[in-house]
């Protein structure tokens, strides 16, 4: 007894098992997170090392090397790579994906152990930390008010941050900008001379007496008492009175008469300014798995309750719900309008309501379903799952349609329901299996794709599988039943009751077949010329398909841009923070631009600006993102000062991907030579048209002021040079020798000389250093003289480099500008020891294009074993898969048409259509095969079978086009990337179904008289009739 037999004879329970189905299915979409993206996981590692007071040179030299050299040998590494600045060591260590986190971070963490003897002296043990792609903020917000800085920012680290984090699926709140409270001591350098002081002797004098220490306990009665001496300041006026030393005449000197102490704030590192008033940015992190919309709407709610409370003004600068909930909404409307065309499609062809209500079950049964197991397997809603299930929408409907042809065909004959309904299931069951089987067959590679695009569409390839296997369930259940109960069977010589138009249409449609019919008959009589025709066309297509151009990802409109700016070597933070003001307020004026969120002194950096560049709604503009670019690079070319700059879309996943398309490390030893290749290079990038925004990321000659130790001088007055250093650092950067605690507020003492003793050269001259011999002038002791040096020294696979980036310029695009920037490079060799290094999205299109080129190949092998295994057949799977090339004709015509690149999404709409057109050919060569069994010869069997199928073919062809058609010619959010899938799709599914209806049947009648002619003696199994135990078989997925 088959499954379609126990689900007619069992109607109630075939009937509860598919209200089981969607009950749960409802209850994991009300558990399932909504997010933008798959969370994807990176194995990287950083090693962070501070080195107080040296050079980027000493840093690297002294820490970076090291611990790179210590890391290296770890297996399992992909990448090393390095930043060296000013008194910090930052190493990245970037694993293979099969490496476990933990054990990454544990294999780290053993390796700079052993390194950290090798450390120089005064450079603080490393700090090793896991990288955490999720941990992007889901919403920025700026606050603002009249208040001062430091209270504003005291308000949000103390107030609102704790409020948000109580949030649930908060994992973090991240104050930007703002002041920070300081408590400055600045030393009068004559003063401290006068009272016979050096700043050192007052630093350390703060450091012990800034203590709470316990003093031990004594016994009391049956217990103890325990002893602390309490030492720290309470307040600055506390401070202020500390006695650093005593006067001739016996008299205290207190800290008041030789320094300037006051309340303050920090010297910023980082500014932030909105639509040009100064703000602090509150950067709110969602937890790992936490539905990213629902923290961010959570933390919206709560904002006006924040700002009404303490008094500031929020703006929302960054929301990722906006685009989840927007990219939701759209592919929601595209599953329901597809879902609906594809239904239409249905009762065109069946003119039959009860029957394409019963196929029509098959769409909310399976999607509704699907949505249960997403919801067991971890997964969320996202765009590439939602993706997924709208690519489906024509996939769930088609076993349900081919099984009800063949039901409909059967009750047309005059058979009862219940025996239409067997008979016609069975009878579709190996062709039904084996359409669906290659469709698995197609995604479980791209499920397990390696590399980020694996990880990326793991979701994607799965939820598609589980969808079709769902429906494959419905199809052989609910389906059978329905239709032996609920539809009537016609009588043969009735009349048929129609209605005119329905009578009209199935006329067209009998006609139809007759047209088909002929041409077959034609095709058939003419088959090298036909198949001469299709190997043509499929050359063809392999010729234009260099000229569609190629991308990593389709280019989307999120109503966003970034512009990264970057100001001469030793430009200050106030300097960049002005020039900045002037064009914000420039960009702000652009007809559609919303808000203008700047970051100055990005990533600590005080010459590097950051903004990001809001605007209207894309269909409410009537402008796109180039022309936003093109402005706005107009507006940075009035700034000649400007050392790059470079114009940009989001990244397509906050954290993975925030890099420029074309990006090329050149490695070596020698500045100056690495300078000067690098410069070739820019050379060579701005000779190509389809580049734009090149920039040289380098950091040179950045001014200073080296102080060269006398060695010899510096041991006749017993005082080493690091002293020496250390002392220059602690009158000129200062010191911070405690932290002081008013209530909840703390402050760092920071210990240093006042401004006019520390600003210039001649203060520096005078400064005096402590020696065991006595203070002495810092003239005597050591030689000043003016320089430049790198403010930054970058590693790549441990060798020094300098980086080069580009956008691509409108009108271009990714794979052409590469391989013309390929061929300027291979022109000009690298001299010995110098390398370039291909980093940036031109890697990532490779590899990803590479591994799904990989899982292409690996869905045409598992296709072939699915329909080998199905038909018990080496020869006809071959016959079967020859629609696979004919489907690559329509895809790559359709891209063209559309103007779309060869890119993730058209590649994996490629992909899916090697399964997708296997499924007509199944329908034809099953078919034949069965008249075969039956003693037809190969080219009756293709004439009977062509117009039997004929229908099916083009009702399962039909709603998979239709149901794409909403996603393939949608507008809204997220658009850009869904459409070319959808178009590869509709294009190859319209030329593989007109060419398989007749190339296949060719190929079938060559196949089979090549082995009749093969074979003398008995028949061949596919030849004779099919024995009952094998039908049995075959029909028992049914």
């Amino acid at each position: 007894m088959t499954l379609s037999d126990v689900a007619i004879r069992r109607p109630v329970f075939t009937a509860m098992m598919s209200v089981t189905l969607v009950v749960l299915g409802l209850l994991g979409l009300r558990r399932l997170g909504t997010d933008l993206y798959p969370d994807v996981s990176m194995p990287f590692v950083t090693v962070t090392t501070t080195y107080p007071g040296a050079s980027p040179g000493d840093v690297e030299e002294n820490v970076t090397r090291p611990i790179e050299d210590a890391v290296s040998s770890i297996a399992g590494i992909d990448k090393v790579f390095s930043s060296s600045r000013e008194d910090v060591s930052l190493v990245f260590i970037e694993f293979e994906l099969s490496v476990p986190l933990g054990e990454a971070v544990q294999n780290v963490r053993d390796k700079v152990g052993i390194a950290q003897g090798e450390l120089p002296l005064g450079a603080r043990a490393p700090v090793i930390a896991q990288y955490d792609v999720a941990a992007q903020p889901v919403l920025v917000f700026s606050a603002a008010s009249g208040q001062d800085p430091v209270a504003l920012r005291e308000k949000l680290d103390d107030q609102v941050r704790p409020r948000l984090e109580q949030l649930e699926g908060v994992a973090a709140v991240r104050i930007v900008g703002g002041a920070e409270p300081e408590v400055s001591v600045d030393l009068f350098r004559d003063r401290l001379r006068a009272v016979g002081l050096d700043p050192d002797a007052v630093f350390r004098r703060i450091q012990g007496e800034h203590l709470d220490l316990p003093g031990g306990k004594f016994p009391a009665g049956d217990g103890e008492v325990g002893i602390r001496v309490r030492g720290e300041f309470r307040d600055v006026d506390a401070l202020r009175r500390m006695p650093v030393t005593a006067a001739q005449d016996g008299s205290l000197v207190r800290l008041a008469e030789v320094a300037l102490v006051r309340k303050g704030a920090k010297e910023p590192k980082t500014l932030v300014r909105t639509d040009g008033v100064d703000a602090v940015a509150v950067e709110v992190v969602k937890q790992a798995g936490a539905n990213s919309a629902a923290v961010a709407n959570e933390v919206k709610r709560l904002l006006p309750e924040l700002q009404a409370e303490l008094g500031f003004r929020a703006q929302v600068l960054v929301d990722q719900s906006v685009i989840i909930e927007a990219n939701a909404h759209e592919v929601w409307v595209a599953i329901f309008f597809g879902g609906a065309m594809a239904v239409l499609i249905i009762l065109l062809f069946l003119l039959d309501v009860r029957g394409t209500v019963i196929s029509a079950l098959a769409l909310p049964t399976s999607v509704v379903g699907t949505l249960f197991v997403m919801y067991w397997m971890g997964f969320s809603l996202n765009q590439l799952t939602l993706l997924g299930l709208s690519l489906a929408i024509g996939l769930l409907i088609d076993d349900a349609v081919v099984v009800r042809e063949s039901i409909t065909r059967r009750l047309e004959a005059g058979e009862p329901p219940p025996v239409a309904a067997s008979r016609g299931t069975q009878e579709i069951a190996l062709a039904v299996m084996a359409t669906t089987f290659t469709l698995v067959a197609v995604f479980v590679p791209v499920a397990f794709m390696q590399g980020i695009t694996g990880q990326f569409f793991r979701q994607f390839g799965l939820t598609i599988t589980v969808a079709v296997l769902i429906s494959l369930f419905v199809a052989f259940t609910l389906d059978p039943m329905l239709s032996a109960r609920f539809v009537r069977a016609h009588v043969p010589g009735q009349e048929r009751r129609e209605h005119p138009v329905a009578r009209r249409i199935r006329a067209a449609f009998d006609a139809n077949d007759r047209v088909y019919a002929r041409t077959l008959d034609w095709v058939l009589r003419h088959r090298a010329l036909t198949f001469a025709a299709a190997a043509l066309l499929f050359l063809a297509s392999l010729v234009v398909a260099p000229l569609l151009g190629s991308e990593f990802a389709p280019k989307e409109d999120r109503n966003q841009l970034i512009v990264n700016l970057e100001y001469p070597p030793g430009t200050s933070l106030a300097t960049a923070s002005r020039r900045s003001a002037t064009l914000e307020e420039r960009v702000r004026a652009l007809p559609g631009v919303t808000a203008v969120y700047a970051t100055i002194g990005y990533q600590e950096d005080p010459r590097q600006v950051r903004w990001r560049v809001n605007l209207v709604d894309k269909n409410a503009r009537p402008d796109g993102v180039e022309t936003y670019k093109a402005w706005i690079r107009g507006v940075l070319a009035a700034d000649e000062r400007l050392a790059t700059r470079a114009v940009s879309d989001p990244p397509m996943l906050e954290g993975i991907g925030d890099f420029p398309p074309v990006l090329m490390h050149v490695t070596g030893r020698d500045f100056a030579r690495l300078r000067e290749e690098a410069e070739r290079l820019v050379a060579a990038m701005r000779e190509i048209p389809a580049l734009t925004d090149i920039q040289l990321k380098d950091s040179p000659g950045k001014p200073e002021l080296q102080v060269e130790v006398d060695r010899e001088e510096a041991a006749r007055l017993g005082v080493p040079a690091g002293a020496v250093a250390l002392q220059v650092r602690l009158a000129t950067q200062g010191e911070v020798a405690g932290k002081l605690r008013e209530g909840r507020r703390e402050s760092e003492i920071r210990v240093r000389l006042a401004g006019d003793d520390r600003e210039s050269r001649g203060a520096l001259d005078g400064m005096w250093i402590s020696t065991p011999r006595g203070p002495v002038a810092l003239a005597q002791l050591a030689r000043l003289e003016r320089s430049t040096s790198p403010a930054v020294i970058e590693h790549q696979r441990r060798e020094r480099s300098i980086s080069v980036w580009a956008q691509i310029a409108p009108g271009y695009d990714l794979g052409g500008a590469v391989q013309a920037l390929r061929a300027k490079v291979g022109a000009r060799p690298l001299p010995a020891g110098y390398a370039y290094i291909w980093d940036g999205m031109q890697k990532e299109q490779a590899e990803s294009q590479a591994n799904m080129g990989m899982a292409l190949l690996i869905a045409v092998v598992f296709i072939f074993i699915v329909l080998a295994s199905q038909f018990e057949s080496f020869v006809h799977p071959f016959t079967i898969m020859l629609s696979l090339p004919l489907a690559i004709v329509g895809a790559v015509l359709g891209l063209g048409i559309a103007g779309q690149t060869v890119n993730l999404g058209s590649l994996i709409g490629i992909i899916l259509l090697m399964g997708l057109v296997t499924k007509n050919a199944i329908l034809l060569v099953d078919g034949a095969l069965q008249h075969l069994r039956e003693g037809d010869d190969p080219e009756t069997a293709v004439r009977r079978s062509g117009p039997r199928r004929l229908r099916p073919i083009l009702m399962t062809s039909g709603a998979m086009i239709l149901g794409m058609l909403p996603t393939a010619l949608g507008k809204g959010m997220g658009s850009e990337f869904r459409a070319p899938m959808a178009i590869a799709v509709i294009g190859g599914v319209i030329t593989s179904t007109m060419l398989t209806l007749w190339v296949v049947p060719v190929v079938f009648v060559w196949v089979e008289k090549l082995r009749r002619r093969g074979r003398r003696g008995p028949r061949a199994v596919a030849d004779a009739p099919e024995p009952p135990a094998a039908r049995d078989r075959a029909a028992g997925g049914a």
